[in-house]
């Protein structure tokens, strides 16, 4: 199993000792309290984030692993490489139909510390393997967060996969979606043009066309409908660049009119291709 091999790489000494599975820092055992309902003994079909997937510039990262979210599923993510909690916690712009994940993120600090007192000791020590599980669940607009820290045994079992798409689905990293025309009238409406301008603009100062790969889907009778962007061709770096800078598109500083980008965490879905009837996907020129 993976999560066996997520050890923290100790540091490399000439050791005058070495203390097998030795604990000097000890985590804070929960092994005698009563775990919370979302916990589980063990975790099939673990999705594991690492710095291969995983780019980051200006405070945002893409994590580029699409993912096909069934409804009303619960997710399990093992975090090896040092996005920020607070971004995973936060930011609807990862896998954004998710409902309820659970992330598990190994303690970096207590590696650390042990890390250190061996070097001041001369010594190999190998910490047991200690972790923070977060309940992450989005409802009605609110995100609710629940966590456990831990050690050595106490740790459930996990099990890893490797996600893949099938055919006849489509790979998006960003949907915009437009309600009503008239009733009520979606505000989005109003800035539909402004949104076609920011795209040429973007594509004129980066030299990168996000425009490639574009479809439309209608949703409704009243003019209701979703863009979705597949931004086939660009690197992981390419993407990201462009989906912070959409993301951030109408927020601009009032005194300098420039666009202040909030750092975000985002995530490509996969989504079923529909090929016929009303709300077929048609593909943008």
């Amino acid at each position: 199993m993976w999560y066996l091999l997520i050890i923290l790489p100790m540091m490399a000494l000439s050791c005058k000792s070495k203390i097998a599975a030795h604990q000097s820092i000890p985590p804070y055992s929960l092994a005698d309290t009563v775990k919370p309902d979302w916990y589980r003994e063990y975790y099939g079909r673990v999705v594991m984030i690492d710095n291969d997937f995983v780019t980051q510039k200006d405070g945002n990262y893409l994590v580029d692993l699409p993912l096909q979210i069934v409804p009303d599923s619960t997710y399990v993510f093992f975090l090896s490489t040092k996005i920020p909690v607070e971004l995973l916690k936060k930011s609807n712009e990862f896998y954004p139909d998710l409902q309820h994940f659970v992330l598990i993120v190994p303690d970096w600090k207590f590696y650390g510390e042990v890390a250190e007192e061996a070097s001041k000791n001369g010594m190999c020590i190998e910490p047991a393997t200690t972790n923070f599980y977060y309940s992450i669940k989005r409802e009605d607009g609110m995100v609710k967060v629940d966590s456990l820290r831990l050690s050595g045994l106490d740790n459930p079992r996990l099990d890893f996969v490797k996600p893949i798409s099938a055919k006849g689905m489509l790979t998006i990293y960003r949907r915009d979606s437009y309600g009503s025309v008239c009733c009520p009238r979606d505000p989005k409406w109003d800035n539909a043009d402004k949104d076609e301008l920011f795209l040429r603009d973007f594509e004129h100062r980066s030299h990168l066309k996000v425009t490639k790969g574009r479809y439309v889907q209608m949703e409704g009778k009243e003019g209701e409908k979703s863009i979705y962007y597949t931004l086939p061709g660009l690197s992981s770096a390419q993407r990201l660049e462009f989906l912070a800078n959409k993301y951030a598109q109408w927020i601009a500083n009032k005194d300098t009119g420039t666009r202040t980008i909030i750092p975000q965490l985002f995530a490509p879905q996969i989504i079923p291709m529909v090929t016929e009837g009303f709300n077929k996907m048609k593909e943008l020129p």
